[in-house]
């Protein structure tokens, strides 16, 4: 029973080139080894098919199966996440994903099915090719095969880099591809790649995709198993001539040796009465190992020469039981047949007709490398007329708005007390700061920070950067730092908390607080005073506390902000503070002493009036910082004040001393105070004696 054996190059191919839309798509053909002894057979001839070229695969709704992504981007600590904190980073390339095949369209395919039977069909064709109608049993008139792959390898061509990789990640021409390596062994399969590009090299792609051509391509290298042309060893002998030989070399030579019988061979196939024809292909994959094959097979006929020759040429003849030495005229051996020296050589031309020649074939399958490649090409004709189209296969991703976060910036506006330095600064035990941003239920998650006063703010240097009260190292992409707070001047009023939170989509929160949008937080900030020096601890300042603790965003949630910086600041609490208060007149005797006297208006926590402050300047002080604060904890403008003076020039205990008191003077806002010491003779004074 014949069979198909398989396809042939050696009876030639065939090429069918058709186009749908403006592109080609082209087969290559070849038979089936055994097509005509499959006819022969009553069956089908049988022709094989495969691609002579890859193209982008497309999806069952005629989409390409390409998707470009360019990415660009400048992200920063603040706005982004996976940017340590006082770091940036820039970043552009691309992603290109796209599937290659060798099948061409379905339409296409049975179209150049239908025209290589006409083409075989019009007769005056080999063996191999000819299609032969009306034999009986056949359905069809031929059958139409993909042709066998026995092995695949994917190459990627792209951006001058003939491999998978290009480069190092950030570099401009940085080029990373999967997808490549072995391939399927069916010619209708799509090959997926994924490719990474860098900045340069993303450019040429974008770019080659939108252009007559793109500079990316894929081959695939395949192997195929053919028949191999017959290769044909002939050996054809002329007796009469063989006869004439021997006779010459008889009459010489009483025995020959193995070496006498190769000469013998030579001799004859020189002067042709022996000749020896092979017929092959020496061009195909492994012909050199065949002839090596071929040649030992014509060292074989040696043999099967000498076993022709005893046949055609000598008479059988009767064993020697004990042959003597050889002499002339007596006994000989010839290929260790001995015979005595009364037989002649007899040339038996009745076997001449059936021993004259021996024909070898050698009929067998190789592996012929072959390349079917294409570029990714398509996408420019198809955004030409239809543009709208673009954003489904190019597509721009802006990293500065990708996994972004709020980083809401906190820092302490507090004069902080510096005894060493003099300095009393804001009653301010600490101040504490809460953030809010709420999760994907609606729900509150709250970061909160404590600042605190310095230990030593005289001590401190302003000029390291610390983490949580560490030194922050180098921070990088890959190692960034995780810390919340950093700091300026540990301790100091330069101490800034960042508090991150991971921005959300709008839809992506359930049940959101009122007046919430995505880029607001929620600010909770309280200061929490601690109790007021007396006035035995310092003349120089006198300072009121109404309140401990002062919250300054009302409201459950507090106060909801956009606002990237948030200032904790202790004047926030309703606070009036004059510093420094001096004299509009200079002391010159040392018995001069000015009284100011200062009191806030409004009511205290008690519903009286508030307290009066008290400070005396004297010759010996009088350059000296007086201050004075109210915290009333009660957010918003600070209260008004009024000032009045009382002057008292003291006497002696010969000289009486003077005294007058200037009227109440208005005062409105925190700051500077001079205070205006009236004469006696201004305006509204009160005068008083001393004795």
């Amino acid at each position: 029973m014949v069979n198909a054996a398989g396809p042939m190059m050696a009876g030639g191919f065939e090429s069918v080139t058709l186009s749908e839309a403006g592109v080609e798509y082209s087969l290559l053909f070849l038979p089936d080894k055994h097509n005509d002894e499959l006819q022969a057979a009553g069956k089908n001839p049988v022709f094989y098919w495969m691609p002579n070229s890859m193209r982008l695969a497309r999806k069952l709704d005629g989409d390409y199966r390409l998707s470009f992504l360019h990415y660009v981007g400048t992200q920063d600590g603040n706005t982004n996440i996976g940017v340590a904190p006082g770091q940036t980073r820039e970043a552009s390339g691309g992603v290109l994903s796209f599937a290659m095949t060798g099948a061409p369209p379905d339409g296409i395919l049975s179209a150049a099915h239908k025209q290589i039977l006409e083409r075989m069909q019009q007769g005056s064709r080999d063996r191999f090719w000819q299609v032969q109608p009306g034999v009986a049993g056949r359905a069809t008139l031929a059958d139409i095969r993909p042709i066998p792959i026995r092995s695949s390898t994917l190459r990627i061509m792209i951006t001058d880099q003939d491999g998978v990789a290009g480069g190092n990640p950030g570099d401009p021409f940085f080029v990373n591809a999967q997808g490549t390596g072995a391939g399927s062994l069916t010619p209708t399969a799509e090959h997926p790649f994924i490719v990474n590009l860098g900045t340069y090299a993303a450019a040429q792609v974008e770019q080659g995709l939108l252009s007559v051509e793109v500079p990316i391509a894929v081959n695939a290298d395949l192997v195929l198993p053919l028949w191999s042309p017959i290769t044909r060893l002939r050996m054809t002998a002329d007796w009469e001539r063989v006869f004439s030989h021997f006779t010459a070399q008889a009459s010489a030579s009483y025995w020959w040796s193995s070496a006498d019988v190769k000469a013998t061979w030579n001799t004859l196939r020189m002067n042709g009465a022996i000749t020896v024809e092979l017929e092959m292909d020496r061009t195909i994959p492994g012909a050199d190992n065949k002839e090596a094959m071929v040649t030992k097979y014509i060292d074989m006929l040696v043999a099967m020469w000498l076993d022709q020759a005893k046949q055609v040429i000598f008479q059988p003849m009767p064993e020697v039981q004990d042959p003597a030495p050889p002499k002339p005229g007596g006994l000989f051996g010839l290929f260790g047949w001995g015979f005595g020296g009364g037989f002649n050589l007899n040339y038996r031309r009745d076997k001449v007709e059936i021993a004259n020649s021996f024909t070898f074939n050698v009929d067998e399958v190789y592996a012929q490398p072959t390349t079917m490649g294409g570029n990714v090409d398509g996408i420019a004709a198809l955004l030409a007329t239809n543009p709208e189209l673009k954003s489904r296969y190019l597509r721009t991703l802006y990293l500065d708005n990708w996994e972004r976060k709020i980083t809401t910036v906190c820092r302490p506006v507090i004069k902080w007390p510096d005894p060493e330095r003099g300095v009393s600064g804001d009653p301010v035990k600490f101040a504490s700061v809460q953030i809010g941003y709420p999760n994907v239920s609606g729900e509150i998650a709250w970061s909160a920070h404590q600042f605190l006063p310095p230990e030593r703010p005289a001590d401190v240097n302003a000029s390291g950067v610390q983490g949580d009260g560490q030194p922050v190292g180098e921070t990088t992409p890959v190692a960034p730092s995780t810390a919340g707070t950093l700091v300026y001047a540990n301790g100091s009023s330069s101490e800034v908390f960042f508090a991150r939170q991971t921005q959300k989509k709008a839809e992506e929160v359930s049940n959101p607080p009122e007046g919430w949008r995505p880029d607001k937080v929620f600010v909770r900030r309280t200061i929490h005073f601690d109790e007021a020096a007396s006035a035995f601890d310092s003349r120089f300042s006198r300072i009121f506390v109404e309140a401990n603790e002062v919250d300054l965003d009302a409201g459950e949630f507090g106060t909801l902000s956009d606002e990237l910086n948030v200032e904790v600041r202790a004047d926030n609490a309703g606070v009036l503070a004059l510093a420094p208060i001096t004299l509009s007149r200079t002391l010159t005797e040392s018995n001069q002493v000015v009284e100011v006297q200062v009191q806030p208006d409004g009511k205290g926590p008690d519903g009286a009036d508030r307290p009066i402050g008290t400070f005396t300047f004297t010759l010996a002080d009088q350059d000296k910082e007086r201050r004075f604060g109210l915290y009333t904890g009660r957010p918003g403008a600070s209260p008004g004040y009024r000032y009045r003076v009382r002057v008292v020039i003291k006497g002696t205990l010969t000289e009486d001393g003077d005294e007058w008191l200037g009227p109440w003077q208005s005062g409105d806002g925190s700051g500077d105070l001079l205070v205006r010491v009236p004469k006696k003779t201004d305006p509204g004074v009160t005068t008083g004696g001393q004795g």
